[in-house]
């Protein structure tokens, strides 16, 4: 798989809100009407699977899947494969187009640029990520976990002070190292459907932290 510091996204926008956002980060990102596609696009024009981007060295490059109505590029049928450049619009059905972002030459997204990168609200106990709102929300125990790091961004915590935390007196016995990492992962897994920013980080042999840009 080749290497880069950040991956390149797809987003649906509707005049200046985005409606979706998607990663590239795997080798390979498929599209279509089925759910077992990595975009999953519920639209009778799309085919079942009917687009993949795939990276390629530094290039990300679009190729239809043999679809039924085909794919376009900035308003183009294309052919066969086609390099992605910052800017392109990718369609696999008319009323939706997907804007290829590239890693290396993206400025703040329209809605996102003035909103924090994370917030919690404690009352509500809902996420917001850059303005959204992460839906559906998070877990009890989860949400209890990640508001604890937010507490002191940057401050490792350790793998005690998250089973105080999280885990009441009386259930605390018992809590596996397994079972704090899953949780990390479970939340790092629904951070990223809003945002590819990895916020969690694991301090090995020690704990963990929050780190908000």
């Amino acid at each position: 798989m080749s290497e880069h510091k950040e991956s390149a996204l797809l987003l649906w926008l509707e005049g200046e809100e985005i409606q979706g956002r998607w990663s590239l980060a795997q080798p390979s990102t498929t599209i279509g009407r089925s759910e077992d596609n990595d975009i999953v696009v519920d639209d009778r024009w799309v085919s079942r699977h009917h687009a993949r981007i795939r990276v390629d060295g530094p290039q990300y490059i679009v190729e239809d899947l043999g679809s039924k109505n085909g794919t376009l590029v900035n308003g183009q049928r294309i052919e066969g494969p086609r390099v992605l450049v910052d800017g392109d619009e990718i369609q696999i059905t008319p009323l939706i187009a997907l804007t290829f972002v590239d890693y290396g030459a993206t400025a703040p997204l329209p809605s996102e640029a003035q909103a924090p990168a994370l917030v919690l609200d404690d009352e509500a106990r809902q996420v917001y990520i850059r303005g959204r709102l992460l839906s559906p929300p998070l877990s009890h125990a989860q949400f209890t976990l990640l508001a604890l790091l937010a507490e002191q961004p940057g401050r490792v915590y350790s793998r005690d002070e998250v089973i105080a935390a999280v885990w009441p007196d009386d259930e605390s016995t018992g809590i596996s190292d397994e079972a704090i990492d899953a949780m990390i992962r479970r939340i790092r897994l629904r951070l990223r459907e809003l945002d590819p920013t990895e916020f969690l980080v694991t301090v090995r042999g020690y704990g963990f932290k929050i780190e908000i840009d």
